[in-house]
């Protein structure tokens, strides 16, 4: 039997990046859309490239994460952030481990609903 691995790596890669978009937006993960909609609006008028001439990779990047977090059928395989790299991202998954006391995001979702 052939097994196929690479839903795994696509769910650590959407893992990663939900948390990298929500340290982006700057919500948490029980605020509800409306929430993250409002932020979003909020930074994408502080952050357009015809206000702030600087910042059109911030801007992209405010996309991004508002993309990952409304869209369900996001294509999270081409999604990248420009101002932030692979390393950084390693970080904030640390950090979100260390605020949910827990070393795994699996355990985390287990514990939430089951």
């Amino acid at each position: 039997m052939i097994y196929d691995f690479t839903f795994h790596n696509r769910f650590n890669k959407i893992r990663r990046y939900e948390i990298a978009a929500r340290k982006i937006l700057g919500v948490d993960e029980t605020d509800p859309e409306w929430i993250i909609r409002d932020r979003y609006l909020k930074l994408a008028k502080k952050y357009h490239p015809d206000v702030n001439k600087d910042s059109e990779d911030l801007f992209r990047d405010i996309n991004t994460a508002y993309m990952i977090l409304t869209k369900k059928d996001f294509d999270i395989e081409n999604a990248k952030f420009l101002t932030i790299s692979e390393a950084e991202i390693d970080e904030m998954e640390r950090e979100y481990a260390i605020e949910r006391k827990t070393n795994d995001y699996y355990s985390y979702w287990k514990n939430r609903f089951f």
